[in-house]
């Protein structure tokens, strides 16, 4: 599972990153948005981790535009930032937060706290869907195109791309619907 975390504080991005590698996350850690929206671009994160007070933007505003995405909406957001009060808080899970942990934090907290969200982000076993549009049908559980039977390659990007249209206008049969 690929985590991002975007993190102006040196220290405090290492000490997430470190912590998030040993649990067994893949992460990529940034230290301003402009890094982060070009990786959006090639790889979409299972959960992000996102500090307010960043050098280069507002970190609510950058939530406001992963929300506004339909790529990104329902990607998990934790806030981590040393903006704490109960006003700071209300704010940012109002925005959109999924969660938000002010700092200093303790990084179990943070690790159990992750591993929630994606618990309860992910779906159920066996409710993964399978959409069809004519001949082509997309499986989301083996992340598999497929076009009258034969399989398609496509890069990530391609992939997330004909999801999003093909669930626009497609059929989703899920998998408890057909067993």
């Amino acid at each position: 599972m690929l985590i991002y975390i975007v993190e102006d504080d040196k220290n405090i991005r290492e000490i997430e990153s470190y912590a998030l590698k040993n649990t067994g996350y893949e992460v990529r850690a940034f230290e301003q948005t402009d890094d982060f929206n070009r990786a959006l671009t090639e790889r979409l994160p299972e959960l992000i981790i996102l500090d307010i007070m960043l050098p280069d933007a507002d970190g609510l505003d950058v939530l406001t535009q992963i929300r506004s995405m339909p790529t990104l909406q329902d990607v998990p957001v934790i806030m981590v930032t040393a903006k704490g009060t109960e006003l700071d808080k209300v704010i940012g899970l109002d925005r959109g937060a999924d969660d938000y942990i002010a700092k200093p934090f303790g990084v179990m907290e943070l690790i159990s706290r992750v591993k929630a969200l994606l618990r309860r982000s992910r779906p159920a076993a066996g409710s993964a869907s399978i959409v069809q549009v004519g001949p082509v049908c997309l499986d989301e559980e083996k992340h598999e195109v497929t076009v009258e039977g034969v399989v398609c390659d496509l890069t990530y990007k391609e992939y997330e791309l004909l999801k999003l249209l093909m669930s626009k206008v497609g059929v989703v049969i899920t998998r408890e619907s057909i067993m």
